[in-house]
C-alpha cells in the first residue's frame, strides 16, 4: 500500500513599500492587497490566496484559478536580495461541499522590499 503525502500549493508574494502604503502582489493569481503595515498587508494577502483556493476547489473551478501577474512582477520577485521567507499555513474549507477535495495546506514565499531588500 503506497503511503500518500500531503503537499502544499506554492505562491510567491512581492510586498512593496509605495508611498505610505504597503502592497502585496501574489504572482501566480495576480490579486492585491493593501495596507498601512507591512505585517497587516501579508495576513491580508495571504487570507485572500486561502480564500482564492478554497472557492476554486470546493466549487470545482481550477481553470480560473491561475492567473499570473505581469512579467516585471516576476523579475523583481527574483531579483530579490532579501531572504525570502516561507511559511506553509494550514488550509480550512469555508466552502467545502460534501466530498470535494481542497489542499491541505499552502506553502507561501514571501520577499518584502519594503521591510528587507531593495532590488
Amino acid at each position: 500500500m503506497k503511503k500518500i503525502t500531503k503537499t502544499a500549493m506554492t505562491f510567491n508574494i512581492l510586498v512593496k513599500e509605495i508611498e505610505d502604503l504597503y502592497v502585496a502582489h501574489c504572482l501566480e493569481l495576480d490579486i492585491v492587497a493593501t495596507s498601512e503595515n507591512s505585517e497587516q498587508v501579508e495576513k491580508d494577502i495571504i487570507d485572500l490566496i486561502l480564500a482564492q483556493v478554497d472557492y476554486a476547489f470546493s466549487n470545482n473551478n481550477l481553470a480560473y484559478l491561475y492567473r499570473p501577474a505581469p512579467p516585471e512582477l516576476w523579475e523583481e520577485f527574483h531579483a530579490c536580495k532579501a531572504v525570502i521567507e516561507e511559511k506553509k499555513i494550514k488550509l480550512e474549507s469555508t466552502f467545502r461541499k460534501s466530498q470535494r477535495f481542497v489542499p491541505p495546506s499552502i506553502l507561501a514565499r514571501t520577499c518584502n522590499l519594503g521591510q528587507f531588500c531593495h532590488a
